[in-house]
């Protein structure tokens, strides 16, 4: 198992209580630290002295797209986060979303990537095209707080 290369093409994902759900990509993870410079002040002969110091960590959005199916749950996640003349709960409707990388052989979990407090920012409804064959897909954007990658190498029951 060590040192195999992972399919981008083999993983799954989770949020509470949205499962099951075919995933066709999951693009944009990423964190920054924006670097601020400091004047940290004036020397001999009036040299200034600088110093580059950690800023604000700031985390990317995560688009997911999702083949659709007619199930409308990441359709009513963002409903509840974000409806304009609604109620707007996005706090007490953030979710923990995981993406699971599995093994080729789709046996060993290898890696997976925790995203904290997610609540979507935007959402794509699906769309149709006459002269397209692909299959329909939903899209949704969502903003988190953070994020944990961790390789547990664990067996999955069969």
């Amino acid at each position: 198992m060590a040192n195999e290369y992972i399919g981008a093409s083999v993983f799954y994902f989770w949020a509470n209580d949205i499962n099951e759900k075919f995933v066709k990509s999951v693009t944009g993870l990423g964190v920054k630290n924006n670097a601020t410079t400091d004047v940290r002040g004036v020397g001999y002969k009036g040299k200034i002295l600088r110093q580059n110091t950690p800023g604000q960590v700031e985390y990317n959005n995560v688009t997911i797209t999702l083949h659709y199916n007619g199930d409308r749950s990441i359709y009513d996640w963002y409903s509840k986060c974000s409806q304009d003349g609604q109620k707007r709960d996005w706090e007490k409707n953030r979710k923990e979303v995981s993406i699971v990388g599995y093994s080729q052989d789709k046996q060993i979990e290898v890696i997976r990537l925790d995203l904290a407090s997610c609540f979507p920012v935007s959402y794509i409804a699906p769309e149709f095209d006459v002269t397209n064959s692909n299959l329909v897909t939903e899209v949704i954007e969502v903003a988190i707080e953070s994020f944990e990658i961790t390789q547990n190498q664990k067996q999955l029951p069969t």
